[in-house]
């Protein structure tokens, strides 16, 4: 089977649905095509969730992944996550096989994150997203 992206989202997809379960949520998918992958339902409130798979490198960190939340349409506009569209971000990252939850706060209006998964040889943290702090 070749690897797409697509294939990959819906690995994020799986690996966020296995893990609502053993959380005690009811995760369901949309029928249609929205601007959140799932919806997670504890019996109380439903929440919106957009999911992505991080394998991406940032250029110049090391121990780091990058996550696109943006979209470019074909007249070139860039669109990012607002919170009439999505309550929370889950991420999956291979390459320590765990998924992080970030809230709207974090990564609302913005085209991408970095998360951090191991600590950096300085100790610079100022907007860092460490991915221990997100483990859900």
């Amino acid at each position: 089977m070749k690897i797409t992206s697509n294939t990959k989202g819906q690995l994020a997809v799986s690996k966020a649905e296995l893990r609502a379960f053993e959380l005690g949520y009811l995760p369901s998918r949309p029928l249609y095509d929205a601007r959140y992958d799932l919806i997670l339902d504890d019996g109380k409130k439903l929440i919106r969730a957009q999911v992505k798979y991080a394998d991406g490198k940032p250029s110049n960190v090391k121990g780091a992944v990058v996550v696109k939340l943006d979209y470019e349409d074909r007249s070139k506009k860039f669109y990012t996550y607002h919170k009439n569209e999505v309550d929370v971000l889950i991420v999956y990252i291979p390459k320590v096989d765990k998924l992080c939850l970030f809230p709207l706060s974090v990564f609302a209006g913005k085209r991408k994150m970095n998360i951090r998964i191991q600590k950096p040889k300085i100790n610079y943290s100022k907007d860092v997203k460490f991915a221990k702090n997100y483990y859900w």
